[in-house]
């Protein structure tokens, strides 16, 4: 008789071991408890920190664990805005870690530059891509630095001297290092409106990784959209394979030409599938479910899919959602959540859209509700003055 399979359970390390308290601080961060998994990681990396030598000769691996326990903190603190605890622990990694210098120099200079020293770690950046100029990643993280900065002439710069440097890598670190650089120009192209550009970039990233830039089509096709170029927007609505996000796409697309008729018909398709049985797109199934007019489909699910498939955009929506339905303080609790999660983005926001505004405004029919909501918005007001008579 075969024995019966082992349970994952089984599998676990011990709670109290130094792998089980990694997964109780991974765990803590998971549930968003940010405050509780910091000090959980500072006890294990001072725990393993108290090991004598004999114990570390003798378990080399969990030299290693505390590296990645390291990395995950410095994740943690640098989300909580921490910069300069960060950059302590990532000045300690590069002690002790002089194998990946380069690596943990570039994360060192990205948070120096989070913390307001713009200047010096943007020159650290420099100083590094100087020093080793056949290595496309310095190159890259300067561009991607300048570019969140606003610095858009050193950002180009340097992400053409990260491709001619990818050309020279072997054929797998080449193909990674250039669909980098590629992407980040695309992005890069996005924010200057250089149009053509930005899609021959999309499209040579998409060439190297054709799987892992498809699934940012919707980053392409949206801002194409926007800016009015809806036969090229609707080229790329035709390549996503997401049923959600391509139906909410198009929709959009025939209510910008004036098709309003077929707009509703492809929403009311969206709404009629089931986001859970999706592993993305549920933002596009909420915004069609709404765009119809009812709120309740979304409403019904909206603590699942706040649970599963949490987002900023998703929060966005849901409180949309609640507006529609006329609860303004839940509507506006969830749209502060979402401008919590704006501030730690780069560069940080503290308003939402003015395109958000302009949906919510025309779904909610309540003046004094939408009145209420505005603060939350980055609404440019502006005023007509009355032609002389």
């Amino acid at each position: 008789m075969s024995q019966p399979s082992r349970t994952p359970a089984e599998h676990l390390p011990l709670p109290n071991s130094y792998e089980g308290l990694l997964i109780q601080a991974r765990s803590l961060a998971q549930v968003d408890l940010v405050p509780d998994a910091i000090a959980a990681y500072r006890r294990l990396i001072a725990k393993l920190d108290g090991l004598s030598a004999k114990i570390l000769k003798r378990r080399p691996e969990l030299e290693d664990l505390r590296k990645q326990a390291t990395v995950e903190l410095i994740d943690l603190l640098a989300w909580e805005r921490r910069f300069a605890e960060a950059a302590e622990f990532q000045k300690e990694l590069l002690e002790r870690d002089p194998e990946r210098a380069n690596v943990w120099r570039r994360r060192l200079a990205s948070l120096r530059i989070q913390k307001g020293e713009t200047e010096p770690g943007l020159a650290d950046l420099r100083a590094l891509a100087e020093e080793a100029p056949g290595d496309p990643w310095n190159w890259i993280s300067l561009g991607e630095e300048a570019r969140l900065e606003g610095r858009l002439a050193e950002s180009l710069a340097a992400f053409d001297r990260a491709v001619a440097a990818g050309q020279a890598q072997d054929e797998k670190a080449r193909a990674e290092a250039l669909a980098s650089a590629h992407y980040r120009r695309f992005l890069l192209f996005k924010e200057m409106a250089r149009w053509d550009d930005a899609v021959k970039a999309w499209e040579e990233a998409a060439a190297l990784k054709p799987d892992e830039v498809a699934e940012t089509l919707s980053d392409l096709y949206r801002p194409l959209t926007d800016a009015g170029l809806y036969s090229m927007a609707r080229t790329y609505v035709d390549r996503d394979t997401n049923s959600l996000r391509t139906g909410m796409q198009r929709g959009l697309l025939d209510l910008m030409t004036g098709k309003g008729g077929e707009a509703m018909q492809e929403w009311r398709t969206v709404a009629a599938l089931d986001p859970l049985n999706f592993d993305s797109g549920q933002e596009a199934w909420v915004e069609a479910v709404l765009r119809l007019g009812d709120p309740q489909p979304v409403l019904d699910r909206l603590d699942q899919l706040l649970s599963d498939h949490g987002s900023t955009r998703m929060l966005i929506l849901g409180g949309i959602a609640l507006a529609i339905n006329d609860k303004a303080e839940t509507a506006g609790t969830l749209l502060q959540r979402a401008i919590d999660l704006l501030r730690r983005e780069r560069p940080p926001k503290t308003k939402l859209d003015g395109a958000d505004w302009r949906l919510l405004t025309s779904l909610v029919p309540y003046a004094e509700l939408r009145t209420a909501l505005r603060p939350y918005f980055a609404v440019i007001e502006t005023t007509w003055e009355q032609p002389t008579r």
